[in-house]
């Protein structure tokens, strides 16, 4: 309570200094955007911007003690405003006013770098961790106009433009001692990426009703990572949306943030209808590395969506690009992102003059990899600008793709110089970074600039064991794990290791992960009539299988997870095979009880880490069992030919004698059978002829 009343005087203190700051963001950042958002606003502007001599209450103040550097200083800080503030508006001969504003967030305060000296604290740098919730009243101007919306645009514009100013990964840094570089306090690395697969949500709530009541929406969802936004695409006329859309965000502080989920109805030519939201914690998920989760939509009264969401942590490694490039490959996701470019934009010396001009430029730099363009703020009347700025751009190829640097005058629109890099070039320099001006083509002018490429890098997806995520509805409990089952051993968190594998408290519920440790010994073992699982993890002679066998109550439906093969011998003539897995359901043979993975290319030992599923009962499926082949990808012309050497290995697995299959079985070997009636006398392979 004396911390923060404490903060409270401060800040009544501060307050008259931070209304001149408020007057600037209003009339030179909000203003214009209002007036070019509407052709009926182009007269808008704020007559009065009075703050009021109430400053804003600190609800409390945490100190974190954990993720945090020895040179450093990070606290937590709620902040409620609701004073007493006079902000008049002006469209042509109106006025109007703005009342009751509320704003409500979390401040961050991080002070750094610690120094020897006086004055102890080298610099601080504020900011909102999450989108601060602002509201506020409109009286009198959307009457006199008829402007429908006019507050929720109004109040959309202003939190975008606090969130450009203010919310991660912007920030407001304030140097206390000099040679201070403002740039890294401002724009300091950031700690990794979130990828996040949207896949589907279930038992919305019926927006558009139709004849006798049975009616649908027609939902969209939103996702916010601090200043950073996506929305997906529309589904029309249903309850129960699928997208599968991928979206990445770059991550400045994971330690507080949430990735903010909101479910919309599309109504075009009137405002969208909730349908309710949702909130994840990103430092959850950073300490699990992955997590598979169905959230409950808030603000509803149904409603789920389903979320996948991987932690990618950032490394200077080669190693880690062949890693994440085969992880694509597998996934067959060529999208995504296997790197991030971080370019920090500093100054430039001797530009070139432009002709036909009666001043000096305006300079701004152009940044573009791909389709994504950035651009600094122009420096005025000048050959020499000085920018201090840094964008990220996340990159798909790094062998291929390029930046292109352009230095443009904002008056005349022309181009005085530009300069082309390949981001391959940072492979092979120390940390993947150069900091260096670049001479710009056909001139001698001089950009610099500092580059740095890091690989994104996530353990739950490059291990041999990758870990499997069991998606769990937070509404119903998750089975209790076997307490004679080995677990694994919780990490303390540390700055140096955030993304390495650590146990999450799951006390509430909202993420769940299982830890697949292939050379444990469980101690329930499903049975199988055909050949013996391998108590003691995988044979290093033998051709195994590992599998993992669960039917989730939730979906109804049996899951099986393919994590990957051993040892497999290649077809005739071949030293590597192409391998995949087709699993039965068996005695049903048709589309429903067939299913197979996708292929790894050139690999006696493939990983696949997919789960595939079956529609059943559990009581159905103890009366059942899985034919598990492992084929190899033949191509076209070996189909032609007739060749019926594809098949790598069989088992059949009885599930009957599967011990709690209604619980969540650790992975478990299976030695793979070939048949010698088949045999091949040109090889020492045997095979099956092909059933796909």
């Amino acid at each position: 309570l004396f911390v923060c009343l404490f903060v409270y005087q401060i800040l009544a203190q501060l307050w008259p200094y931070v209304g001149k700051y408020v007057e600037d963001i209003l009339r030179n950042s909000v203003e214009p955007v209002v007036k070019d958002s509407h052709e009926m606003l182009k007269s808008f502007q704020f007559s009065t911007i009075m703050l009021g001599d109430m400053p804003p209450r600190v609800g409390g103040i945490q100190v974190y003690t954990e993720h945090v550097h020895r040179n450093e200083i990070i606290l937590d800080m709620e902040i409620m405003y609701a004073g007493d503030c006079d902000i008049q508006i002006r469209m042509k001969r109106f006025l109007a006013g703005i009342q009751d504003l509320q704003i409500h967030g979390t401040l961050r305060v991080v002070m750094k770098p610690l120094v020897k000296f006086s004055p102890l604290i080298g610099g601080i740098t504020v900011f909102f961790l999450n989108r601060p919730e602002i509201d506020f009243n409109l009286t009198n101007l959307a009457d006199v106009f008829d402007f429908p919306g006019l507050s929720s645009l109004l109040k959309g514009i202003v939190a975008d433009q606090v969130a450009n100013f203010m919310v991660l990964p912007n920030r407001y840094p304030m140097p206390l001692i000099p040679d201070l570089e403002v740039t890294k306090l401002k724009y300091p690395m950031p700690v990794g990426v979130l990828r996040i697969h949207l896949k589907e949500a279930k038992e919305l709530m019926r927006a558009d009703m139709g004849f006798m009541k049975k009616g649908k929406s027609d939902p969209y969802c939103t996702l916010q990572v601090g200043a950073q936004s996506f929305k997906s695409k529309t589904i029309e006329n249903t309850l129960e949306p699928r997208w599968n859309e991928y979206y990445e965000a770059v991550v400045d502080q994971f330690e507080g943030q949430t990735m903010q989920v909101n479910m919309f109805d599309e109504d075009p030519g009137s405002k969208d209808d909730p349908l309710g939201n949702a909130a994840v914690s990103i430092s959850e998920v950073v300490k699990m590395g992955f997590s598979d989760v169905w959230l409950p939509l808030e603000d509803a009264t149904t409603g789920q969506v389903h979320l996948r969401m991987s932690w990618l942590s950032l490394s200077s490694q080669m190693e880690a690009l062949e890693k994440m490039e085969k992880v694509k490959r597998i996934a067959d996701a060529d999208a995504l992102s296997s790197a991030l470019l971080v370019v920090r934009v500093d100054s430039a010396k001797n530009l070139p003059t432009v002709k036909k001009s009666g001043s000096d430029p305006n300079p701004y730099v152009e940044l573009s990899v791909a389709q994504k363009h950035e651009k600094t703020k122009p420096q005025y009347n000048t050959y020499e600008p000085v920018w201090e700025e840094a964008f990220n751009f996340l990159i798909q190829n790094p062998l291929h793709q390029e930046l292109l640097a352009e230095v443009k005058d904002e008056k005349t629109k022309k181009t005085l110089g530009k300069k082309v890099i390949s981001v391959k070039s940072l492979l092979t320099l120390d940390k993947m970074s150069t900091k260096r001006p670049f001479r710009l083509d056909g001139t001698s002018a001089e950009l610099h600039m500092e580059l740095i490429l890091r690989i994104l890098s996530s353990e739950a997806e490059e291990s041999d064991d990758l870990d499997e995520i069991e998606p769990v509805s937070p509404t119903t409990p998750a089975a209790p794990s076997n307490p004679a089952a080995p677990t694994e051993t919780a990490a303390q968190p540390s700055p140096a290791s955030s993304a390495e594998d650590r146990q999450a408290n799951n006390s509430n519920g909202s993420v769940v992960r299982r830890r697949h440790i292939a050379n444990a010994t469980p101690t329930a073992t499903p049975t199988r009539p055909k050949s013996e699982p391998a108590a003691d993890g995988p044979n290093p002679y033998a051709c195994q299988i590992q599998l993992s066998l669960h039917h989730s109550a939730d979906t109804d439906k049996l899951l099986v997870t393919v994590h990957k093969a051993t040892n497999l011998m290649p077809v005739a003539n071949q030293k590597m095979c192409d391998p995949y897995v087709r699993i039965y359901l068996q005695p049903d043979k048709n589309r429903s009880g067939r299913k197979k993975t996708s292929v790894v290319k050139d690999n006696v030992n493939p990983a696949w880490d997919e789960t595939l599923e079956f529609p059943v009962t559990l009581a159905e499926a103890k009366q059942r069992s899985l034919d598990v082949v492992i084929k190899n990808k033949r191509s076209l012309f070996e189909t032609i030919r007739g060749n019926s050497g594809s098949v790598l290995g069989r088992v059949e697995v009885d599930l009957s004698k599967v011990d709690n299959l209604a619980s969540q079985n650790n992975p478990v070997w299976f030695e793979l059978k070939q048949d010698m009636g088949s045999l091949s006398r040109s090889s020492s392979v045997s095979s099956y002829r092909s059933e796909l």
